[in-house]
């Protein structure tokens, strides 16, 4: 299969939200990485093939970014994605890492790359997306389909017709019909405070992983039910309860909505989200079902189809308009303690016999001081997360899987 596109060939403007993400990226690579772990060898041979069939479904896995006036817009890119294979045996932690230090370049494109981690009797793949072209559930769909196509062996055909590129999230949200949002709360000063960029040096952050048992999860999920909250919700229960042990009086935590659940928007391998942030005092750590039913509450009121609108198109009248803009507005937005992107559960390839034993991601960082990020997938019965900080707090994973452990044991238990 060939990728062949002209030159100046334009497939669509980036959006208000696409754009933003670009500006921001001018200074600030935001950039997220997906692992999957599979249980025999794979080639580069092999993975660059899959890889092309991969790109001829997904339209924007074979563009680039043009930024030159008076809008940015994504120009077809010929190229394939780029396959990289490391020493025997790397982890891929070190893998992931390393990432983080190389930004993704908007031109030539495509804006992915992909690292192969070859061992005795297994492979590990790395896939590592530039943030304006897709989000993690994108990502992920990306990645299962991958190795779908490892296990065909097949090349994907020609490209599908242009046609069926994805439209910027809000040409669909300006479709959906939504009441006039509710008045909210008063505004949180605190809340709103905004963070502190650090300039991109290229220094690798520091990877944590960890992957709750089987049955743990199990009952987490069980607990969860019971308590009637998500599980996303206790995940944000349980980073709050660790800060707030380590002397933090009040915690933020920015957690991705995913349009795709939240207003039904068509799955695409594009960017479908909105950024929602949920804060805890001191004071409520106590009990903490109770704290992850606050969170729980507060995500679903700005998950409300209105309340995504009205943001949606307030950013639609307001896109930032240069790199300094984009920061201003990302400091404020994104601001948090810890951002914990949960790409839920995520099913096995239709096909059966593909091998692939174990999913971990997105791990990114973003530039701001201090900054957690947790990613969050659940495969194969397990929870796992994955933290990516330059300023580690040792404990973080290990004491947010005991809280969460000591929760699923005694229904009468608290955290204090």
């Amino acid at each position: 299969m060939s990728i062949s596109h002209a030159h100046a060939e334009t497939v669509r403007e980036l959006g208000a939200f696409e754009r933003a993400i670009d500006l921001y990226m001018h200074r600030n690579p935001v950039q997220f990485s997906l692992v999957a772990e599979i249980d025999r060898k794979v080639s580069e041979q092999t993975l660059a093939r899959a890889l092309r069939g991969v790109q001829a479904r997904h339209p924007l896995l074979r563009v680039s970014v043009d930024r030159r006036p008076p809008l940015a817009r994504y120009r077809w890119a010929e190229g394939p994605v780029r396959v990289e294979t490391v020493a025997e045996g790397t982890p891929w932690q070190a893998v992931v890492a390393g990432e983080q230090t190389r930004p993704l370049p908007v031109e030539p494109g495509p804006l992915m790359r992909s690292v192969l981690i070859p061992s005795e009797a297994d492979s590990v793949i790395v896939l590592t997306f530039a943030h304006q072209i897709t989000d993690g559930i994108g990502g992920m769909q990306v990645l299962t389909d991958l190795v779908t196509a490892l296990d065909a062996d097949e090349d994907g055909g020609e490209p599908t017709s242009d046609w069926d590129v994805p439209p910027s999230q809000e040409t669909l949200l300006r479709t959906l019909d939504t009441a006039t949002p509710p008045v909210g709360p008063p505004q949180d000063e605190l809340m709103n405070a905004p963070g502190e960029l650090t300039q991109f040096s290229g220094r690798a952050p520091h990877v944590s992983s960890l992957a709750l048992q089987r049955g743990t999860t199990a009952r987490l999920v069980t607990r969860c039910r019971s308590n009637g909250v998500s599980v996303h919700a206790a995940l944000c229960a349980a980073a709050c309860t660790v800060f707030h042990r380590a002397g933090r009086t009040r915690v933020r935590v920015l957690s991705p909505i995913d349009l795709r659940r939240a207003v039904d928007l068509p799955d695409a391998v594009a960017n479908r989200f909105a950024g929602a942030r949920t804060a805890s005092e001191m004071s409520q750590a106590g009990d903490f079902w109770e704290l992850a039913r606050h969170h729980h509450q507060a995500l679903g009121r700005l998950r409300a189809p209105q309340v995504l609108k009205a943001g949606s198109e307030a950013l639609d009248q307001q896109t930032p308009r240069t790199p300094e803009e984009a920061e201003a507005m990302m400091t404020v937005a994104t601001a948090a303690d810890i951002q914990i992107t949960n790409l839920g559960v995520v099913e096995a390839p239709a096909h059966d016999g593909t091998g692939l034993t174990a999913l971990w991601g997105p791990a990114q960082t973003t530039q701001l001081r201090g900054e957690h990020v947790l990613g969050v997938t659940t495969f194969g019965g397990r929870l796992r997360m994955t933290e990516l900080t330059h300023g580690p707090l040792a404990v973080l994973l290990p004491d947010m899987a005991t809280v969460l452990a000591q929760q699923c044991v005694d229904p009468d238990s608290s955290v204090s």
